[in-house]
């Protein structure tokens, strides 16, 4: 088992499109496990929305219209756009989302930035997902997910409670700004992933094995 792990782990490490793929993942998930942490607070009354538990159910609703919607448009954007920009435009989406309820408590603001959420969310997923399984050798594709998922879904226990230092400390439009601000510096990734990065990586032949 140990030998499996470090094989999936060395292979993502050392490959040039899945390790920044893995941290841009890692990061984007700290940050967004941080406000999800803490949503209830804003969005709840005391907090600053003042919803009902009813209301902040029917709010939370928006991911998965957004994801919904997501399904529908990811393909037509990725052929417009590529595959990198398109990613581009998910990381600058999901940036926008968690920056809206650091300036605004009104629902209809909010509610739509979690729409935008998970619409961006579905572009990012169809993209990475269906893009690791075409550059990773069968035999080692059960390794690579369970390896890139410890990175890119590791980092969410340590956002949460990161997201619950600095509402306690700075408040809670603070931890969405610091949140959004997280997310857009990932967009270093893409001095990394680029549309010709990713033809070369599905271009090398596969090691056999």
């Amino acid at each position: 088992l140990r030998d499996d792990v470090a094989e999936g782990l060395g292979y993502v490490w050392r490959h040039p499109v899945l390790r920044p793929l893995a941290i841009m993942l890692g990061v984007q998930n700290m940050a967004l496990a941080a406000t999800f942490a803490v949503f209830v607070l804003f969005a709840v009354d005391p907090g600053p929305m003042g919803l009902s538990a009813a209301g902040f159910g029917i709010l939370t609703a928006g991911l998965g219209v957004g994801s919904l919607i997501g399904t529908w448009v990811a393909v037509p954007t990725e052929r417009r756009l590529g595959r990198a920009r398109t990613l581009a435009v998910s990381v600058v989406l999901g940036a926008a989302t968690q920056a809206v309820p650091a300036f605004t408590a009104m629902p209809v603001p909010v509610a739509a930035s979690l729409v935008v959420s998970g619409l961006s969310i579905v572009l990012w997923n169809v993209v990475t997902v269906s893009l690791r399984q075409r550059i990773t050798p069968d035999r080692l594709l059960g390794r690579m997910n369970a390896s890139y998922r410890l990175v890119g879904w590791g980092t969410m226990p340590i956002g949460a409670l990161v997201g619950g230092f600095l509402a306690e400390t700075l408040g809670l439009r603070a931890t969405f700004a610091i949140a959004a601000a997280a997310i857009l510096a990932t967009l270093a990734g893409f001095l990394f992933i680029t549309d010709d990065a990713i033809a070369t990586a599905e271009a090398t032949e596969a090691p056999a094995g």
